[in-house]
This record gives C-alpha cells, structure tokens and sequence, in this order.
C-alpha cells in the first residue's frame, strides 16, 4: 500500500508539472503572438509617424487632426447605421457602406480645412514680408552669405511651402488615419485578449488565430489608408485650382507612366473617385469572413486591393502630384516682383 501511494503521489507531481509546464507555454506563445502581431498592425503608422511627422511640430498637429477626423467619422457612420437599425437592415451593406461614405467626407473636409488654413498662413506671411522689408532682408542675409552656387534667397512663403507641402501633410495625415483606424481594428481585440490564457480561433479562419486575422488586416488597411488621403489631397487641390465654371483642360496630355491621370479637375476628380471606389472594394472583400474558411479569400484579395490602388496612385499621378507653385522654391526677388504687380 505505501508503494502504490508512493507511485501515486509521484504520478500526481509529474502530472502537475506537465500541467504547469503547458500552461507556461500557451502562456509565452499568446504573448509572442500578441507582441508579434502588435507590431504587425501598427507597424506602418510607427514607421511613417517617427520617420516623417515626428521631426515637425507642424506634422504632429496634423496627425492628430486627421485621426480625430478619423473618429468622427466613426461617429457619423453610427449616427447612419441608426435609421437602418430601425428598419431591420442589419445586413453587411447597412453596417459597411455609411462608414465608407462617412470616411470619404471626413476626408475631403479635412483636406479642405487644411487647404484653407495653408492659404491663411500663406497671406499672413506674405502681408509680413510686405510690412516689414528689413526684417527679411536680415533674414535672408546668413542664408545668401552660406549658400553656394549663387542662388537667391527663398522668401518665408517658399521656407513654409518646402516644409508643408501635399507629399509630407498627406502622408503625415493618412498615419493619423491609419493609427486611429489599426486600433479601431485591432487595438480593442488587443485589448480584450490580452489578459486571457489561451489563443482565440473564429469559424471564418480557423486555422489561423484572430490576432494573425485581424493584424494583417488592419497592416493592409493601414497603408491603404494613407495612399488615400494622398489622393483626396491630390484631388481636392486640383478642386481648389481649377473652379467648377472654368474648363480649360491641358493642350497636350502626356500619357507617361506617373502621369496617367490629368493635371486639372477632371483628374482630381478621378482620383476622388478612385478612393471611394477602391475603398469600397477592400471593405466589400472583408465580407467573406462572414462565412468559414472566408479568409481563404478575404486576405489575398484585400492584398490586391491595396497593391492595384497603390500602383493607380504611382502611375497615376506621382510625377505630378505637387502643384507647379509647390515644386520650385520661390525667391525673393519673385515674390517682390509679385507683390509690385499685386500692388
């Protein structure tokens, strides 16, 4: 009898370190897939925030403007599914379509604030640089004195546009869209699986854990996000340019590859298009997840999604995004000239 409790007890120890054992390693493989993940999801908006919009104050700001452009946009598209809600359509379009709309607007008001805060600033500088000649002439004297080549001196106008221009605010604008968008979808999954022991699995994927779905999901969206804010800036600057009533189109239309789309409305607008649409088509392809096994299709077609609109973005219009006033500095000597004529 005291070998068998012996034999018995033994047993029970070795049973209950295997039972530690295992729970130490579910537990240290939850975390690396969490951490993994985690960098996975927010990788695009660490990136692009450290690398671009962390070395200017200006670009903080409007980070942080543009994700909370992002939240109410969140905020509107909840206020839409209401009326829905009401009504009994609680399908996939009534839940996806007014936040994809909701996006679009909050966008296109963004970048129309921002345009007419940059015009503010712009005539400030200039009305400065008009009352006070001699505080710009000692400016500008160290610049001239350091420079080689004998180039001129750039006004404050030219310094304003060089630091802000539609590459570096759009870019720094879609990471705050994006940041703000990784954690709508994967930061509150984060959140909620983190104290637990454990890896969650869902029908729609089940051989790959929600955390893997949902991080590849929100790095697709995350880049997906900020090459549209580049065209909405593109395409609401070309708006601004060219007024409805005006119809001048470009003489000679160059069909190279990075200016396939026109430089004028008709080319901002295709690009405004091309953001909804695209939109659209990456949120439509997450619906497969609503079915088992939908990831099989849901993830290599958001990938194709995101690669096609970052190649129509290229192609399109990235050797002529930037206005002819915003990729030559301008001199001092112009921007008198400019103000003789104004005057």
């Amino acid at each position: 009898r005291d070998s068998d409790h012996r034999v018995s007890e033994s047993t029970c120890k070795r049973q209950q370190q295997a039972n530690k054992q295992t729970n130490q390693t579910i537990t240290m493989t939850t975390a690396a897939l969490t951490f993994g993940c985690a960098f996975l999801a927010f990788g695009p908006f660490a990136s692009l925030f450290f690398l671009i919009a962390y070395q200017k104050a200006q670009l903080i700001i409007v980070v942080t403007t543009a994700a909370f452009s992002y939240l109410l946009s969140t905020l509107i598209s909840s206020l839409l599914w209401l009326p829905f809600n009401v009504l009994g359509l609680d399908g996939a379009a009534s839940l996806l379509i007014p936040g994809i709309f909701a996006q679009f607007v909050m966008r296109c008001a963004f970048v129309k604030l921002y345009h007419k805060v940059e015009g503010v600033i712009q005539i400030s500088i200039e009305h400065h640089e008009r009352t006070h000649p001699t505080e710009q002439d000692e400016t500008t004297a160290g610049e001239t004195s350091s420079s080689s080549g004998g180039q001129q001196p750039l006004s404050e106008t030219a310094r304003l546009r060089l630091e802000l221009n539609d590459w570096v605010s759009g870019v720094a604008a879609g990471t705050g869209f994006a940041g703000m968008h990784a954690i709508m979808l994967y930061g509150t999954l984060l959140a909620s699986e983190g104290g637990n022991v454990g890896t969650l699995y869902q029908d729609s994927c089940p051989a790959v854990p929600s955390v893997v779905l949902s991080a590849i999901t929100a790095f697709f969206f995350s880049i997906a996000d900020v090459i549209w804010m580049l065209l909405t800036f593109f395409g609401m600057r070309r708006r601004r340019m060219y007024p409805a009533n005006d119809d001048t189109r470009p003489l000679f239309i160059s069909k190279s590859w990075g200016a396939l789309l026109e430089n004028s409305r008709f080319g901002g607008n295709m690009a405004l298009l091309a953001t909804l649409v695209s939109h659209m088509a990456a949120t439509l392809v997450t619906t497969f997840n609503m079915v088992e096994n939908g990831c099989v299709l849901s993830l290599p077609l958001l990938g194709v999604v995101v690669v096609l609109t970052v190649l129509f973005f290229w192609g399109g219009l990235s050797r002529i995004y930037l206005p002819d006033t915003a990729q030559r500095p301008v001199s001092d000597s112009e921007m008198t000239e400019r103000h003789g004529h104004a005057d």
